[in-house]
């Protein structure tokens, strides 16, 4: 049975330090990117995604991504690509990060179902839906064009994921 988080820790001056590299961490890997917004784009952000989740749970994990999008798409925006709907999508991947991460048994096909969600809601429907919104792109063409980078991805990022928890896994960070 797949067991899910709900609880974020709680507001302590570690906490914020922590929330406040994670963010930087995100928005960096975030930067690092190939490929177009108006259609496609591959990003390390996931990592990110992932460690924000992992390590501040659902509730503190959804804000820190909302501050992340504000902070890539609006102070350091190279072409003013700031939209409240990938906010919205910003907000939901740290939710389901949390969710699914924080404070669990990270095996490998809780690791493989995580990303499997973050990638089919937020990836495949959502960022479709907001690019159709914002370029009037034909939904199924977007839908069509993105979804064969989302299925090649999806091993991809698992095994990055499970390679990166592992090597987590050796060094006990105490954050109680």
């Amino acid at each position: 049975m797949l067991k899910l988080t709900w609880h974020s820790p709680k507001l302590a001056t570690k906490i914020l330090t922590l929330t406040a590299i994670l963010v930087a961490i995100h928005v960096v890997l975030g930067k690092i990117s190939v490929g177009s917004d108006s259609l496609f784009k591959i990003s390390l952000g996931f990592i990110g995604t992932a460690l924000i989740g992992y390590f501040l749970g659902p509730w503190l994990g959804g804000l820190a991504m909302v501050l992340s999008d504000l902070i890539a798409n609006t102070i350091l925006a190279s072409n003013g690509n700031f939209f409240i709907g990938f906010t919205f999508s910003a907000f939901l991947s740290g939710v389901i990060a949390g969710s699914l991460l924080h404070k669990q048994d990270l095996t490998w096909y809780r690791l493989a179902f995580y990303e499997f969600c973050q990638l089919v809601i937020t990836n495949v429907f959502f960022t479709t839906l907001w690019i159709h919104i914002l370029y009037t792109t034909p939904f199924k063409t977007l839908l069509l064009a993105r979804l064969p980078k989302e299925i090649i991805f999806w091993p991809i990022e698992t095994i990055v994921l499970i390679v990166l928890f592992k090597a987590l896994s050796k060094h006990k960070l105490n954050l109680d």
